[in-house]
């Protein structure tokens, strides 16, 4: 199932974010403010048409210069939608972002299936862009945001396209065994995570994942991986998707 984390952050409102301090301007150092960062991200998502459907802000403090700053680094997650494109909790569209005003990380976004925007700097999606805190910061960063969510119908069309496939694909209980073992060799997860992926498969706790096929067995599987720590969920997830196209073309 799509997933958005935001993890190590304390939350915040968008109205504490809008009314957060900006440090001041160095030769080398524009930082930019949190507000402007997330005004720039609303206009462009409407632009291409995509709505937010729902929002979490943190933040995370910071040393700067020789006081603490507790909006120093900004963190976020939108649920986003879009008319034409499948929704519902089988598709969930996310955009994840940072921002800083301590030199430690560049403004980024990234989009996906399977967000991660973590306080200790692992930011994660299918799509990214970032620039570092320069005069030239916003024409620039703007530009290749653009040109991200330009891209990004086609990007999550292809996803759609592969979940589908997932449906259309039934295994039998040996293969499923095997894809199991298969995971777990291709480090997908752990092996001690194989028995309780068959379990969950063959008593999945939602009615909706109970058909025995690709899309089935999916879904216990990322519902088992739950349970792992979240900074492996990133590339356990690829090398899941991975695993199950190539069993999809057999």
């Amino acid at each position: 199932m799509a997933n958005a984390t935001l993890i190590g952050v304390n939350t915040v409102t968008e109205k504490q974010v809008m009314e957060s301090e900006t440090p001041e301007a160095t030769r080398t150092h524009v930082p930019l403010p949190h507000g402007t960062f997330i005004d720039l991200l609303k206009k462009m998502l409407q632009v291409h048409e995509w709505n937010i459907t729902a929002s979490t802000y943190g933040f995370n403090e910071s040393v700067i210069g020789e006081a603490k700053h507790p909006a120093a680094r900004l963190f976020g997650i939108y649920h986003i939608e879009k008319d034409g494109m499948p929704t519902g909790m089988e598709y969930v569209r996310a955009l994840g972002f940072r921002n800083s005003h301590d030199k430690r990380l560049p403004a980024g976004i990234v989009m996906g299936l399977q967000i991660m925007v973590c306080s200790n700097l692992d930011f994660y999606g299918e799509s990214k862009v970032q620039h570092k805190h320069t005069v030239n910061m916003m024409p620039q960063l703007s530009a290749r945001l653009f040109e991200m969510l330009g891209n990004m119908d086609q990007v999550f069309s292809n996803h759609s396209a592969q979940l589908e496939t997932y449906k259309e694909r039934d295994i039998s209980d040996t293969e499923t065994h095997d894809i199991i073992v298969r995971g777990a060799d291709s480090g997908v997860y752990p092996w001690t995570f194989g028995e309780r992926i068959l379990k969950e498969y063959r008593n999945p706790r939602h009615e909706e994942f109970k058909d025995r096929n690709v899309w089935g067995l999916y879904n216990a599987t990322t519902e088992t991986l739950k349970d792992r720590n979240v900074t492996y969920l990133p590339n356990s997830t690829q090398k899941l998707h991975k695993l199950l196209g190539e069993v999809c073309l057999n």
